[in-house]
């Protein structure tokens, strides 16, 4: 039996059609439910998605935006039916359950993307983030990124090329940047403030290829990075649910909150 939450996702996507979302709410998504639009049904979208927009959205302050990055096992087509694979997992599964709270300020977008890409997904969220900007109503100054696992490896890919340009800082669980590290040194990887986050525990990615790398950022010539690593003792594979939900005791989002984009 669907949840109703899921439910009402879907009647809010059947309601509505394709077009540009805009600087302020479409009119068939109110403020503080989820959206699903699906491949095709925005215009410019590069990948079918999920959107939460803030209460209050559309009053003229421009809003700091969030992009969520899933894991591989939510990969898919970007269609109505398999966005509902996004919503399992960390922000999303959040919003969905009702437990984002209405004062956190971010609109937060999640986008799917596709099942054979080996995580290389950088040049996506590129395309993603560069529509994010000019469809929502956000602030310039206060993007963000976080992803888990899959979504963690290529969110480091993704600034193995872009740098900076428009993240100002970045949460990453679950994953590593031995890909992002090979292909482009640690010079780019040092620009964004990231805080990562690993299970100890993991047999999926071993600790070994998250801490060689990150000490390899942090000691790159020259380096002045922001970038910190939690290690969980008693957590496998998923760091994300004790840090999406705040029971670790670390506050991700004032964390990310507290960086803005030069």
């Amino acid at each position: 039996m669907p949840s109703i939450a899921w439910l009402l996702m879907i009647l809010v996507t059947a309601c509505g059609g394709a077009g540009t979302v805009g600087a302020t709410p479409a009119t068939d998504a109110p403020t503080g439910v989820v959206a699903v639009r699906q491949l095709g049904s925005v215009d410019g979208a590069p990948m079918g998605y999920l959107e939460y927009l803030p209460p209050g959205y559309g009053d003229g302050d421009p809003r700091p935006l969030l992009v969520f990055l899933h894991g591989r096992d939510e990969a898919g087509d970007g269609s109505e039916a398999e966005l509902g694979l996004v919503d399992k997992n960390g922000v999303p599964a959040l919003i969905e359950a009702g437990d984002w709270p209405d004062d956190r300020p971010f609109v937060v977008l999640s986008p799917q993307y596709g099942t054979n890409n080996d995580c290389a997904i950088g040049e996506d969220i590129a395309a993603f983030l560069d529509f994010a900007m000019d469809h929502y109503e956000v602030d310039p100054a206060r993007v963000y990124l976080t992803g888990l696992s899959c979504g963690a490896i290529g969110s480091w890919d993704y600034f193995a090329a872009h740098g900076d340009e428009v993240v100002a800082a970045a949460v990453l669980i679950s994953g590593h940047a031995e890909r992002a590290l090979e292909e482009a040194g640690c010079a780019p990887l040092t620009e964004v403030p990231v805080w990562a986050f690993h299970g100890e525990l993991d047999n999926i990615i071993p600790m070994i290829r998250v801490e060689g790398p990150i000490d390899e950022i942090q000691n790159c010539e020259g380096s002045d990075a922001e970038l910190e690593l939690t290690v969980y003792p008693n957590a496998d594979h998923d760091a994300w649910t004790r840090t999406y939900d705040l029971s670790a005791g670390h506050d991700v989002y004032a964390w990310m909150l507290e960086h803005t984009h030069d």
